[in-house]
């Protein structure tokens, strides 16, 4: 058994008086492709976060790679990551948001070679060819020279995918990366995830509503509701025979919404 590249142990979140994550626990194993689904609000947006350290955790302890994420060793105790350690561990992970994020004053090249000068110091010549190695990966390298005003969405979100795997990340995050997408466009966006499936061994965690998709792609399902995982399991039978009322209920409305399972 590989020893796994996540763990979260017990985590509690909350904003406010508002619970988030409630005692949460799961492992995801090195080159594991995670799809985690369930109703909005339901902490799996969340968790991404507090992966990539945009969001802090009440409790419980997070390791990636083996390593505290949250807490660091300090005289033979783990105390609260200081600013250096979260900077470390963050190298390991990269995250696709929902919107793009990109910088629309610069060029579809600048906006992923300016990810490696701040953060792997190469220089700029350096920093343009890896960044075009990666644009040549997401298809988007005929573009390199445009603004992303000039780009339709799933252009953006392809540019915003070849940034994150310029850093090299271990592990890769996205988070309802299609849900601001044209329907037409949307199916873009899914082939460079698939073609990144299949010709890398990165970790991926999913937060999707494209059960489809998820069904295909994914080894694995989590079905998150109130802030808990209610199932977890493969996919086919998660979406095709789910044990949970909870994981029924959501899968009803979800095929009533027009999304096939």
């Amino acid at each position: 058994m590989h020893t796994p590249i996540i763990t979260v142990d017990s985590v509690s979140k909350s904003f406010g008086a508002l619970e988030v994550l409630k005692d949460l626990s799961f492992d995801v194993a090195p080159g594991e492709k995670l799809a985690l689904i369930g109703p909005s609000g339901s902490g799996k947006t969340t968790i991404l976060r507090i992966l990539m350290t945009l969001e802090t955790i009440k409790s419980g302890m997070i390791r990636i790679d083996g390593e505290p994420l949250w807490h660091m060793p300090k005289n033979g105790e783990l105390i609260a990551a200081d600013e250096a350690h979260l900077h470390k561990m963050r190298a390991k992970i990269g995250m696709v948001f929902q919107l793009f994020n990109l910088f629309p004053h610069k060029t579809v090249l600048e906006n992923v070679a300016l990810a490696l000068i701040l953060t792997k110091g190469l220089s700029k010549p350096q920093a343009n060819v890896k960044a075009m190695e990666m644009l040549e990966m997401v298809g988007m390298s005929d573009k390199a020279a445009q603004k992303p005003a000039q780009l339709s969405g799933g252009q953006k979100q392809r540019v915003a995918i070849a940034r994150a795997l310029a850093l090299k990340p271990k592990i890769m995050l996205f988070d309802e990366v299609t849900s601001a997408l044209d329907p037409e466009l949307v199916e873009e966006v899914l082939n460079v995830m698939r073609k990144l499936g299949a010709e890398t061994d990165m970790t991926m965690l999913l937060v999707t509503h494209e059960i489809s998709f998820a069904r295909d792609f994914a080894d694995r399902v989590l079905f998150f509701d109130s802030g808990k995982i209610v199932e977890s399991g493969p996919p086919d039978l998660i979406f095709s025979d789910p044990k949970e009322e909870r994981t029924q209920a959501f899968l009803r409305k979800v095929i009533a919404a027009g999304h096939r399972v």
